[in-house]
């Protein structure tokens, strides 16, 4: 499979003709895997949406409804199956009359919407997507068929009352995804001007580890103690590098939303971000107490071939992206006292 010709293809299909879309996901999708089919076409679509929504593009009702046929059914002209059990023909009736339900809320309400809303739509189209196509939607949550549409209503009403954190996790999603392709094995370089020479030289010890954990989960000690020698040395590495920083993470919390934010982060970095990098660093300083504790519970469980799971993945990069934790690609070598 050639990406571009493929995606190319797509765009001619939902008649997407803007020059600049078309050169910006080619170089988007010019790497990606291709052994998975159907992870190879959600990237396709996740680079569409992706693109899109750095240019501002939104897309008419129509173009929505096309994106969410050809999304959900691929470029052939067969009806759309889902992957996950497809020869029950009760499920693709299933499918079949989930997406019938999407297109006539889209045909109905989506005129009288304003454009933030209309911007997350082509987000919300794609989880849906991925769930028809391998059972999960983008962070890989498994939903189950019989509840596609009562997905689709909770995600927009998520999109509605700002909850919806997908966005990011997209774009961050997609663009590893390329990079993965673009880098040499064991290339990390592209990431080591994010982490501050102070972070690997920090070391920390088990008791004021305890009690940073115990003011960022408000548990008790003696359980924290017994759930930090049940992770993987990996995480508790991470959440090591989180404790050590703790006192940034609550400065950058109280000065999200103002301009300081920005400022405060690229002077401790020494570089600048681009708007979309802040705004996943936001995400992640936001779901700092849900990512530490699902880690300690074990929660976040492993999805789909690449053995990784995409919440945990993109929050992680948040933090790398503001120095607080270490990219690690190789064994660590420093000397953190477990004990």
């Amino acid at each position: 499979m050639n990406p571009e010709r493929i995606l190319s293809q797509t765009l001619d299909e939902l008649r997407i003709t803007n020059n600049k879309i078309k050169q910006n996901t080619s170089s988007l999708v010019k790497n990606l895997e291709t052994s998975n089919n159907d992870e190879f076409w959600i990237n396709i679509m996740k680079a569409i949406v992706v693109i899109c929504d750095e240019n501002k593009y939104i897309f008419s009702k129509a173009e929505l409804c096309d994106f969410l046929t050809i999304g959900a059914r691929g470029l052939d002209n067969k009806k759309y199956e889902t992957k996950v059990n497809s020869e029950n023909q009760l499920m693709n009736k299933v499918v079949s009359d989930a997406i019938f339900s999407i297109y006539k809320d889209i045909m109905e309400n989506y005129d009288n919407i304003d454009s933030e809303l209309k911007n997350y739509y082509p987000k919300i189209i794609l989880n849906i997507i991925s769930i028809i196509r391998r059972g999960s939607d983008i962070s890989g949550e498994k939903v189950n068929l019989y509840g596609l549409e009562r997905y689709y209503l909770k995600i927009k009403h998520d999109a509605v009352n700002k909850k919806l954190d997908i966005s990011e996790l997209i774009v961050a999603d997609v663009q590893k995804t390329d990079n993965i392709g673009a880098k040499k094995p064991n290339d990390d370089s592209s990431l080591q001007p994010l982490i501050p020479h102070s972070v690997k030289e920090n070391i920390m010890s088990k008791k004021d580890l305890v009690n940073s954990l115990s003011v960022i989960t408000g548990r008790k000690k003696n359980e924290l103690n017994e759930l930090l020698t049940k992770i993987p040395e990996q995480d508790f590495k991470k959440i090591t590098d989180l404790c050590i920083n703790y006192s940034k993470l609550q400065k950058y919390s109280k000065l999200i939303g103002t301009e300081e934010f920005s400022h405060q982060i690229e002077k401790e970095l020494g570089r600048k971000l681009n708007d979309r990098q802040l705004q996943h660093a936001t995400i992640s300083i936001r779901k700092v107490k849900t990512y530490v504790e699902n880690v300690l519970d074990g929660k976040f469980i492993p999805h789909g071939s690449h053995g990784i799971n995409h919440v945990k993945h993109n929050l992680e990069y948040g933090y790398q992206l503001m120095g607080l934790i270490e990219y690690r690609r190789r064994r660590y070598s420093h000397s953190y006292n477990k004990n």
